[in-house]
């Protein structure tokens, strides 16, 4: 049935192409066969325990593959896989001969990778890891390395487990490496960028220093939602990303626990939001969880805290991953985060209370009008499934 569903996927992007019809004008038809190919089957999601749950957790070969692309497309990429010594299982990767200055100070990427908590070991993020340390290096002047942590991984390890990784690991780089915190920064994708957002609370709460900023690309902030709360198929064309994903996730995250689904420490959209160093948030405008985005930095800009939003038209779940498919929005996403990092450590983007949500270059289609309605205290963004939410009246237009 799979292979029915490929090769059919293949017959209809191809023709669309033919007829000047894509998807989407933005995407490549590598990124097109990409999300319309993995894009589950109802007949699948009816019987996701039995069908995709399996192929997913069987699916290490992408750590393998991963590797081979990002050593491929990144000649002097170097990687080190630390298992002794650590709290978890480590991948690090930095590039010889840096662009910056070998005296130069150095910052590390703490990088929590994604996949609903269930699935995935972090390897499978290390091309995108790596476009981010060399991004950074060129952007930032400064040497940058990353830290790939391999989380333990639901049911079998359900909540606070994870969040327990990302804590220990965090104390690791300051106490085991030498990092200061201020050198720290925080990133991740989808779970693992929810995941970001809970660990930065906790560090909050302990009264630890806290690290230099944090950026993530769709997280996943809200595990409350059920099934019905979540956009219909009709306006998830630009996404492989299905509802049952998400529920199923949470539901093997808080498997045999009582815990509220809405604890701050496991849906951070929940949790109190002030304090806590600038975030960068990449989403796409029409995706599945387009709503945590928004709605988490709308209330992280009532605590008071520094935000930029970004949110690229027709660009499915975690879209900065698939560059290699082609896809121009990625690379300008890598660059966005390159410049926020330069911009916390020039110290351009500590002012307080600032929402800034990003007109990327003339390709993006504005936001100004979003910004404006929320500027006067009302905007109803009933396209991402959301009730109409309300702005302070401090909020700065980008």
């Amino acid at each position: 049935v799979q292979g029915w569903h490929l090769a059919t996927t293949f017959v209809r992007v191809v023709w669309r192409r033919i007829l000047g019809q894509p998807r989407s004008s933005r995407w490549s038809i590598w990124t097109e066969l990409f999300v319309e190919g993995t894009r589950p089957l109802p007949v699948f999601v009816r019987h996701w325990e039995t069908c995709i749950s399996p192929a997913l957790e069987s699916a290490t070969f992408l750590d393998y593959f991963m590797e081979f692309i990002a050593r491929v497309f990144h000649p002097r990429v170097r990687m080190e896989s630390v298992t002794q010594g650590c709290p978890r299982p480590m991948t690090w990767v930095w590039f010889d001969g840096q662009q910056a200055a070998s005296d130069a100070p150095e910052v590390v990427i703490l990088y929590l990778h994604g996949g609903g908590y269930w699935a995935f070991t972090g390897k499978s993020h290390l091309e995108y890891v790596t476009r981010m340390v060399k991004a950074y290096n060129k952007t930032t002047s400064m040497r940058t390395k990353a830290c790939i942590v391999d989380l333990r991984r639901a049911p079998e390890h359900p909540w606070p487990a994870p969040l327990e990784d990302a804590l220990a690991s965090y104390e690791f780089l300051q106490h085991g490496v030498g990092y200061d915190a201020s050198k720290i920064i925080l990133a991740g994708d989808s779970a693992g960028g929810g995941l970001c957002l809970c660990t930065l609370m906790a560090i909050r709460d302990a009264k630890k220093q806290l690290p230099l900023c944090v950026s993530v690309i769709s997280p996943f902030t809200d595990l409350s939602r059920a099934e019905g709360q979540f956009p219909d198929e009709a306006g998830l064309k630009t996404d492989f990303l299905c509802p049952e994903a998400v529920t199923f996730s949470a539901k093997y995250y808080l498997a045999g626990l009582s815990a509220d689904a809405k604890h701050p420490l496991i849906s951070p959209k929940y949790g109190q939001l002030h304090a806590l160093p600038p975030i960068l948030i990449q989403t796409g405008e029409s995706e599945l969880l387009a709503r945590d985005s928004i709605e988490f930095a709308h209330r992280l800009e009532i605590y008071g805290g520094t935000v930029q939003l970004e949110m690229y038209p027709d660009m499915p779940h975690v879209f900065p991953m698939f560059e290699m498919l082609g896809l121009e929005d990625a690379a300008t996403a890598v660059q966005q985060q390159a410049d926020f990092v330069k911009g916390v450590l020039c110290g351009s983007l500590n002012s307080p209370r600032r929402l800034k949500i990003m007109v990327h270059n003339d390709r993006t289609r504005s936001f100004d009008n979003m910004q404006a309605q929320l500027s006067k205290g009302a905007c109803n963004l009933t396209r991402f499934g959301m009730a109409q939410v309300t702005s302070s009246p401090n909020m700065m237009r980008s």
